[in-house]
């Protein structure tokens, strides 16, 4: 693996964690940090190995949005020559991921952290934490975030979020159904989901990650006919045939991821 400056990565059994690492910035990203996490979450897409990722931060802010000074001025970015140069949207990056993926918020989300927290599958976040998105109060607006947002809310309360540019806690981000859920002091509801995720079919997981994103991007005259034929893929390979052997012996699944 290529150094990150930027960031941290490990895989510990198959769960590839993701740290953000510029809390003397509040983590906020520059393009570099963008790359790197580009780079990681392709790594953890091309490894069979992998079958969740997880994502977190250092210090006391989880995420302030993007670094508009590293953006408006190449000069003050750091770069990092040894891996590739990406120009996405985070959310664009993330949204490539075949791979369930869970983001655990210790510290606030601001502004443009948005896109991290919200493009993951989960999204836990301790009692404490704020959430707010204040772009408007510097004559930006948070369009990307507004995209994300509306998957989870109707458009005028996400439209209200974006407009007020107030922060709110993590309870009301729960009541918004913004969070997954809170993390509690042994983090047992984060534990046992991601148990249950490890249990299950990683590759049928994957599969169904994958239409999601065909179904998003394209109009299917007949939709059913496409989800029925992704179906038929599934049911030729080999994990479909170990799961139903393991059902019919009443042991647990060995994945083979293929």
């Amino acid at each position: 693996m290529e150094k990150l400056n930027f960031i941290k990565v490990h895989v510990e059994g198959h769960v590839f964690n993701l740290t953000l690492a510029r809390s003397d910035k509040r983590n906020a990203f520059s393009p570099t940090m963008v790359s790197e996490i580009a780079y990681a979450l392709n790594l953890a897409n091309s490894n069979p190995d992998v079958r969740l990722v997880q994502i977190e931060a250092e210090g006391p802010v989880f995420c302030a949005g993007m670094d508009l000074k590293a953006f408006e001025d190449p000069t003050v970015d750091i770069g990092n020559s040894t891996i590739p140069k990406v120009e996405k949207s985070l959310a664009e990056i993330f949204a490539c991921l075949d791979k369930p993926s869970i983001c655990v918020v210790r510290g606030d989300v601001i502004a443009g952290g948005f896109l991290i927290a919200l493009s993951c599958t989960y999204l836990f976040a301790l009692p404490q934490v704020r959430f707010s998105l204040p772009e408007v109060k510097i004559g930006l607006f948070p369009f990307q975030v507004l995209a994300l947002l509306t998957e989870y809310m109707p458009e005028r309360k996400a439209m209200d979020l974006c407009i007020s540019g107030r922060s709110f806690s993590a309870e009301e981000a729960l009541e918004k159904e913004i969070l997954y859920g809170m993390l509690d002091p042994e983090e047992t509801v984060l534990t046992e989901l991601k148990r249950t995720i490890l249990e299950n079919a990683p590759l049928a997981i994957s599969r169904g990650f994958v239409t999601l994103r065909k179904l998003k991007e394209q109009d299917y005259d007949d939709k059913y006919n496409f989800l029925l034929e992704s179906l038929a893929d599934l049911r030729k390979t080999n994990d479909f045939k170990e799961g139903m052997d393991a059902m019919r012996n009443k042991r647990k699944a060995n994945w083979q991821n293929s």
